[in-house]
């Protein structure tokens, strides 16, 4: 990860974990969703992911200014 890369805050619901996923995680994610790999979202939404504790939903958490 690069000094200075903006993280956003996600976390799961289920067990409480939360972790900062670095901007160029989220971008590739971004660029799977234009291309088909996933289904599309709109541009302002962020990326669902799995949370690497107990695999359930790992969401974004709403804190920065995204």
């Amino acid at each position: 990860m690069s000094i200075g890369q903006k993280l956003y805050n996600y976390h799961c619901k289920s067990c409480g974990f939360e972790k900062g996923v670095p901007e160029f995680l989220i971008e590739e994610f971004r660029m799977d969703m234009i291309f088909g790999a996933i289904a599309p979202l709109e541009s302002n939404q962020m990326p669902e992911l799995v949370c690497p504790n107990c695999r359930s939903k790992f969401e974004y958490k709403k804190t920065d200014d995204r």
